[in-house]
């Protein structure tokens, strides 16, 4: 009688042993799907960020164009700048790119301002019109996450001096 006792628990231990595990290996389950989904959520929202910097430094290096001299069409944007400097922008790859030396579209000397791991490119567009007399530039940018394909539209107008 008493080996059966023995055994009878035994059997109570294993099956004890063996439903504890499983309610830990769920509850990491439910653990790293949750990361997971932090995790997804923080690379939007990284994206996000990372286009919203990106539209500041663009309203940075544009405030100082001369909008007489501007040269908006083609695959490129043409900003010269009163202080001499010669800005471009295009989107290639998926990437922002700036040419600091650019009185025409060059096919070399492009920076990355941004990089399609942290943030894809989808389009800039840059428009240039009068509002209340002064001429405005219009900046449009379409990204998204590399992780997500929902897209974020971001928009500034920036004013500029014309008066030097």
């Amino acid at each position: 009688m008493l080996t059966r006792q023995r055994g009878s628990s035994l059997l109570e231990v294993i099956v004890a042993a063996s439903l504890g595990l499983l309610v830990i290996l769920a509850v990491q389950q439910t653990w790293a799907w949750q990361m997971g989904q932090q995790l997804g959520h923080s690379d939007s929202t990284k994206a996000f960020l990372t286009a919203q910097s990106l539209l500041e430094q663009l309203t940075q290096d544009i405030v100082d164009a001369d909008p007489d001299a501007v040269n908006l069409a083609g695959s490129c944007y043409l900003l010269p700048q009163y202080d001499g400097r010669q800005l471009a922008y295009r989107v290639k790859n998926k990437q922002v790119q700036r040419h600091t030396l650019a009185p025409y579209c060059p096919t070399t000397g492009w920076q990355s301002l941004s990089h399609y791991h942290s943030v894809a490119i989808k389009s800039l567009t840059l428009q240039l019109f009068k509002s209340q007399g002064l001429p405005t530039l219009s900046i449009a940018l379409m990204a998204k996450s590399p992780r997500d394909n929902s897209f974020h539209a971001f928009n500034r107008e920036v004013v500029l001096d014309a008066a030097r």
